[in-house]
């Protein structure tokens, strides 16, 4: 389902990203962990097209794009379009729009980029309101929702666009412990269901508890990929066994 080569990716005359390599199966619920700075975020938001790869390939799906620079004909942005939408994206700070209702916020995308009929949308939305356990909120606004709650409204939105791979970047960071724990279990449930996913997390229960497999960012790279066991257990290069036990004490 996924298939990175060799990801590079730099700021100004710092490179965050040094060649990674990553594949990944269909249905495979995969966690980044490492030290804060170390390209865990970058790399999702390349994935996304958030941000232009200096060289490299990206594959989501059957849909490839090579990095090195923005996309310049009608054929290249198509390309990208394609890419975005199997990838739906869920960031720490929600990014709903304020102004909207929760149900607005949910199908505005499947309208305005898929041309999904308003009816059709809705019921959509509403189905995944649901499914995140906030049926009852639909006519509510942002600021009227905890954060938790935003969080999975944030989580429906991206599953409205019926994407083929999950992406969440630090989704519980800005949560207290007990809003953490609702956001949770909806990500728990959707890699129950299959979906294929990859999580940047600092929630070392959650990695192990969820993931079928665990990879170890340090330095731009991916440093030491296992399963969960592998990695928490017994992990194979110091830089890892250091992390491990400051984040496990």
């Amino acid at each position: 389902m996924i298939a990175v080569e060799k990801l590079v990716k730099s700021y100004y005359s710092t490179t965050v990203l040094h060649g990674v390599d990553h594949a990944q199966q269909r249905g495979e619920a995969v966690v980044l962990i490492g030290p804060s700075g170390c390209g865990k975020s970058t790399f999702l938001r390349c994935l996304n097209q958030l941000e232009i790869a200096d060289s490299g390939r990206i594959t989501i799906g059957e849909v490839t794009i090579e990095g090195g620079h923005s996309p310049r004909s009608s054929g290249e942005r198509e390309q990208q379009r394609q890419l975005r939408l199997r990838a739906g994206m869920v960031f720490q700070s929600f990014n709903l729009f304020p102004h909207r209702t929760v149900l607005q916020n949910i199908t505005q995308g499947p309208i305005v980029v898929k041309n999904v009929p308003p009816g059709q949308a809705e019921e959509l939305a509403r189905n995944l309101l649901a499914k995140v356990g906030l049926e009852h909120k639909a006519e509510f606004y942002p600021a009227q929702l905890s954060g938790g709650q935003q969080q999975r409204v944030a989580i429906a939105r991206a599953l409205a666009m019926e994407p083929q791979v999950m992406l969440f970047d630090e989704p519980t960071s800005a949560l207290d412990p007990e809003l953490r724990d609702e956001v949770l279990r909806v990500m728990r449930r959707l890699a129950e269901e299959g979906m294929t996913m990859i999580v940047v997390t600092h929630e070392m229960h959650f990695a192990r508890e969820m993931a079928d497999r665990v990879l170890f960012f340090d330095g731009g790279l991916v440093a030491e990929s296992g399963t969960p066991e592998q990695i928490f257990e017994h992990p194979q290069h110091e830089r890892t066994r250091e992390f491990v036990r400051n984040v496990t004490r």
